[in-house]
């Protein structure tokens, strides 16, 4: 059995679709995790969340890289002090595959 040699964590990317930037983990939760690089305040991400677009608490220090943590939820914090943000959603009109022609 391999050993992991370091925490969870997300690192910047960019969207294979669209070309922003992302943050992107893949270990630690139980999907992958894309989610845009602005950081918000916990009621901006909220104001930003829908159904199929989720937030998440962004822990980053300068000791360790980014991690995301948790879902926002009713009971998180309204008042937490870390940056948040939210999943990715590439912009309208987008192709389903890069290069695509319709």
């Amino acid at each position: 059995m391999a050993w992991k040699t370091s925490a969870p964590h997300a690192t910047n990317s960019v969207c294979p679709r669209c070309d922003a930037p992302v943050l992107i983990q893949r270990d630690g939760l139980p999907f992958v995790v894309t989610a845009d690089t602005e950081r918000l305040t916990p009621e901006q991400a909220r104001k930003l969340t829908g159904p199929n677009r989720l937030a998440w608490c962004l822990r980053e220090t300068k000791w360790s890289p980014a991690r995301l943590l948790e879902v926002l939820a009713p009971f998180h914090n309204r008042e937490c002090p870390w940056p948040h943000v939210v999943d990715h959603q590439c912009p309208e009109g987008t192709p389903a595959v890069k290069g695509a022609l319709w």
